[in-house]
This record gives structure tokens, sequence and C-alpha cells, in this order.
């Protein structure tokens, strides 16, 4: 709401400068990620204690802020360096300098959802996000610029969240009684062949979530850059909505005692989600434009194609956490390696048709990657798969009565 608020008071050239901002730091924060996220979640829910989770949560914390220095200064030192950032730099250097306050309440969040404590969880990113509206309500009021609006959009707002879930996660509770002491030692363990794939995973789902808008900035000049994040700010709620939807049910994914019975879950329940988000779009597409002021009037058709991409998103957002739960994790690079090299694809090629070209290209990723995730599920119900069986009896397929899709 921050990000659409900007949108209805900023000049063309510094609403294009606080976009490739957010994007720089969103950017960032997923990059200092390096899956963690995910694993925390699957860590801890597999762990069979309150202190064998908080163990491993607390040497992947410390390696998180590693992480996130170091990314911080290797972004700024590419954004000091990238001619097309130029006109957008000072906001780009805040968004990376930043990143270490995002991507601990990130962390922090995503750690609470693995403990089943998604109040708690809702409740920091609830704040983060008030903060956020707040601070750039006020810089707008006051006659601030892009500058003013990320410093309390990435710096100051994502800092007290952060402060207050490092107080949730490990101050809240008491302390690991001393004679649970080799408990911990030993769960302090993360699988790191795990880590590696997921930090791997992580890097090419920032690319393509974010990618977009800065690849823009070379191929277009500010005001389509300015146009396309528009649109792209206000169509990423749906895909803020289906981020949280996954992670809400990671935890108990990876801990289902069945993966095929799972799976149909997932499948169901997916198409349930990016069915209601195409019976939203119509509505969507309508108010978006209004929210984003005079700037969505030119916005409307990269808003219509985005708003389609992230509803399929829903799909494939729900349904690839099942290859976290049968560990077929390098299913998943594959899928994300795919969806990057098809969206840079896509938009060079029809790089002529402006703010527009990008939108086509997160379209064409998100068809693709879901006709990836879907075939091992296919191929399973025909006896060619054994991922979700238990038995693991290949070329037996899996009994008819009950069927992925209720008739």
């Amino acid at each position: 709401m921050g990000a659409i608020s900007s949108a209805r008071v900023l000049p063309l050239d510094q609403f294009a400068a606080f976009g490739v901002g957010l994007a720089v730091n969103s950017l960032a924060v997923q990059f200092a990620d390096l899956g963690l996220g995910i694993v925390a979640v699957a860590e801890t829910a597999e762990s069979t204690s309150r202190v064998a989770a908080r163990a491993k949560l607390k040497a992947l914390a410390l390696h998180r802020i590693r992480t996130a220095l170091l990314v911080g200064a290797l972004i700024t030192a590419v954004v000091m360096l990238v001619p097309s950032l130029a006109p957008y730099r000072i906001p780009a250097v805040i968004g990376a300098a930043s990143v270490v306050f995002g991507s601990l309440t990130f962390f922090c969040v995503w750690s609470l959802q693995g403990q089943h404590e998604f109040l708690s969880a809702g409740a920091i990113q609830g704040l983060q996000g008030i903060l956020r509206f707040a601070l750039v309500a006020a810089c707008a009021v006051g006659g601030l610029e892009s500058v003013a609006m990320m410093v309390g959009y990435a710096v100051v707002a994502p800092a007290i969240a952060a402060l207050v879930g490092a107080w949730a996660l490990f101050i809240r509770h008491p302390s690991a009684p001393a004679g649970d002491v080799s408990i911990s030692q030993r769960a302090a363990g993360i699988d790191i062949s795990r880590r590696r794939l997921m930090a791997t995973i992580g890097i090419f789902s920032a690319l393509v979530i974010n990618g977009d808008v800065l690849l823009l900035t070379i191929l277009a000049d500010a005001h389509d850059v300015a146009l396309y994040t528009a649109a792209w700010r206000f169509s990423s709620g749906v895909l803020l909505a289906n981020t949280a939807i996954a992670s809400a049910l990671l935890p108990f994914i990876v801990s289902a005692p069945q993966a095929w019975l799972e799976a149909k879950q997932l499948l169901r329940l997916g198409l349930l989600v990016s069915a209601g988000w195409f019976i939203l779009l119509p509505l969507m597409a309508v108010i978006g434009p209004i929210l984003l002021g005079s700037i969505g009037d030119d916005a409307v058709e990269p808003l219509i194609v985005l708003l389609v991409a992230f509803s399929i998103d829903g799909f494939y957002f729900v349904l690839f956490q099942i290859y976290l739960r049968v560990r077929r994790e390098r299913l998943l690079l594959a899928a994300v390696a795919c969806e990057f090299i098809i969206m840079v694809v896509v938009t060079i090629l029809l790089r002529d048709d402006g703010f527009l070209a990008p939108a086509y290209g997160q379209l064409a990723a998100r068809v693709a990657v879901t006709v990836l995730v879907v075939s091992p599920i296919v191929l399973a119900t025909l006896g060619r798969c054994d991922w979700f069986r238990e038995d693991k009896q290949i070329n037996k397929p899996i009994p008819p009565e009950s069927p992925l899709v209720p008739s």
C-alpha cells in the first residue's frame, strides 16, 4: 500500500526511482535469504522439540546476518557500477544497503510459521506493512520524495519489525533447561546439501520476481519503468497473498505422513486458489488504476497481464511445496531456472513493446513452470514416477479410486 500511495503523489521520475529502489531492496532481501526461509520452516517443522528447533534457528539466524551484510555490500557495488541505474542510484543504494533489516524480518516470520505460531508471524508482517504505509504516507504529506520514502520503507519499518520478530522468536519463550543442552547441540546441524540447493533456488526466485524491473531499466526509459512499476506494485498484492498461503501450508506439508494424499490435496487447493484470483481479476483490474491515480490510466495493460500471471502463481505456489516433502528440490531448481530464462528471453524479444515486455515475460514463465511441476504428478498417475509412493513401485499406476481432481 505504501508503494501504491506513492504513485499518486510522486512525479513520474521520482516514482520510477522509488520503484527501482523497491525492486533492488526486494532482490537483495531474497538474495540474502538464500533459501534459508524455507529451510527454517522445513527444519523446525521436522524437529521433535522446541529446543531442537531453537538450536537450528540460532545457527541459521547468524548465517542470515552474515549473508545479508555481504549481499548488501555486493549489490551496492553493482548499483554504483551499472550505468542504466544512474538515474535511480540513491534510492537503489538505500534499498541494497538496508537489506539486513528486511532479511531478518523475513527470517523471523518464516521461522515462527515453522513453529506453527501463525498469529505471531502474521502480527509481525502486519506491523511491517502498517509501518511502511504510515511512513511513506507521512513523507507524501510532508512533501518528501523518493529518498525519504525509501528510508522509511526499507530501513525504519523493517528494523522495528525485525526487533519485534527476534523478541518473539528467541526471547519471549523461556530458555532450554540445562539438561537439554546436549539435545540442542545434536539438533543444531542443518542439512548442508539441502541448504545449498535452496540457496540456489532462492537466487533464481529473486531474479524472477525482481529482475524484470531492473531489466527494464536497461531496455526502456524512466516513463516505461514508472508505468510498469506501478502495475507491478499493485498486482504484487496477489503475489504476496500467494506467498502467505504457501508459507502457512509448508509446515504441515513437509511433515505430512502420506505424500501422494498430500499431492492430491494440494492440487485441488492450488486450483481453488487460482480460480479465486481469476474470479476477482476483473474487479482488481478496475480498482488498480483507480488506486494508482493518474499513472494507473496508462498502466492498465501490464497490470492485467501481471494479474493473470500472479493468479496462475496461486496454483504453482501451493503445489510446488510437495516436492520439499518428497525431497525433490532439484526439480524446483530446474523450475525456477527455467522460469528466469523464459522471463528474460521473452522480455528481450518483446522489448519494442516497452513496459508490456516484462509483463508478458512473467506470464510466459508462469505457464511454463506450472506445466513442469504438474508433470511428475501426471506421470505418477500413469505409473511412470515413484516420487510420491511409499513403496517406490514404478510401472504400477496409483489406484484410481482417489482421483486427483474431483469429477
